[in-house]
């Protein structure tokens, strides 16, 4: 950059000497030095200013970032405090803590789940554990849905509320899980004389978990 300028203050002085003939050299030399200090300083003035605007700039995107981060947390906060108190109604710490299967379940169903406890659970009833998975009522009806397991009976609710039923531990005589498909499970349980069937069940732990659950409370 200093090469390029020095060749084209030459080339300028060359016209500037050919244009000042008969004039004092050595005023014409000061002035076109002060130009030429003042046309610099005026560049690095411009070029300070403009990377003030950069760092400036710079400071308020990595605010703008910062605020929208803030939010971010306070909203993933927010939302996991809320799944924590609704999945209090769904899961009995004192008998399990709570799964992965289960608080994701919440977290992305947390309409559902609300709906379930405000209108489909007594006012004193409170879940123990819970299955997503699809009851096969008739040959040909079946509904997605959620079983739920609570301390005072089982309920098979649809995702679309429409569909609900609710079974009495009394009646249960005995609980399988058997495999449906290549990766799909699936629970029979002897209800009285009514085989219920449960399948298109994906998490082999969490299906345990909520078997075993019904036949201990059956037993008891």
């Amino acid at each position: 950059m200093r090469v390029y300028r020095r060749i084209c203050y030459k080339v300028e002085d060359v016209f500037i000497k050919f244009l000042s003939k008969g004039k004092d050299p050595e005023a014409v030399k000061q002035k076109v030095t002060e130009f030429r200090t003042q046309k610099e300083t005026l560049k690095l003035e411009n070029k300070k200013k403009a990377q003030l605007q950069l760092e400036e700039k710079k400071k308020i995107q990595e605010a703008k970032q910062a605020e929208k981060e803030r939010i971010a947390r306070e909203k993933a906060q927010k939302q996991h405090e809320e799944t924590l108190a609704l999945l209090s109604h769904f899961v009995a710490p004192d008998i399990h803590k709570y799964s992965e299967y289960e608080y994701r379940a919440i977290d992305k169903n947390n309409a559902f789940f609300q709906s379930v406890k405000d209108r489909i659970f007594e006012s004193n009833e409170h879940g123990i554990t819970f299955l997503q998975c699809e009851f096969d009522k008739t040959k040909t009806k079946e509904f997605p849905g959620y079983l739920f397991v609570t301390d005072k009976r089982v309920w098979f609710v649809a995702k679309n509320l429409a569909t609900v039923d609710k079974f009495r531990y009394q009646t249960i005589h005995d609980v399988k899980w058997f495999k449906d498909g290549l990766v799909e499970k699936g629970l029979y349980i002897q209800y009285g004389k009514r085989r219920l069937e449960f399948d298109e069940i994906f998490d082999k732990d969490q299906m345990q978990r909520v078997a075993k659950t019904i036949l201990q409370l059956s037993i008891n």
